[in-house]
């Protein structure tokens, strides 16, 4: 008498398992290359920050001695403006200024740092 046993997987069966390794693979891959991307971004906000920030010390010392320029550094672009308005009430001699670093990219959006500059010749 013959009896029924199983010799190994049928060609359905191998080919469900391959399907199943497949679409784990792929979600493996597209979450790395999405980490990388966002990594990407993160890296060049990180250096918009910083070049922002040295952007700030270098207006504060343009607007002491009376002059005004963008920075540009590679792709990020750094502007001062005096033109902050702010509701609350400053102290006399204070005038807040802002820097705006952008960069020509629809996916990160600008860095604004705010300040506040002494007048001395306001009393």
């Amino acid at each position: 008498m013959k009896t029924n046993k199983e010799d190994g997987m049928t060609i359905l069966e191998v080919v469900i398992a391959i399907t199943i390794l497949l679409m784990g693979t792929v979600f493996v891959a597209q979450s790395n290359s999405l980490s990388y991307r966002f990594l990407g971004q993160q890296e060049l906000r990180q250096q918009m920050v910083f070049f922002a920030a040295g952007a700030m010390e270098a207006a504060l010392e343009a607007a002491l001695e009376g002059e005004n320029e963008d920075l540009t550094s590679g792709r990020i672009t750094a502007k001062a403006s005096l033109d902050v308005h702010i509701p609350e009430l400053l102290p006399r001699g204070l005038t807040p200024f802002k820097v705006t670093a952008s960069v020509n990219s629809p996916n990160i959006s600008d860095v604004e740092m705010y300040n506040y500059r002494y007048n001395y010749d306001e009393k």
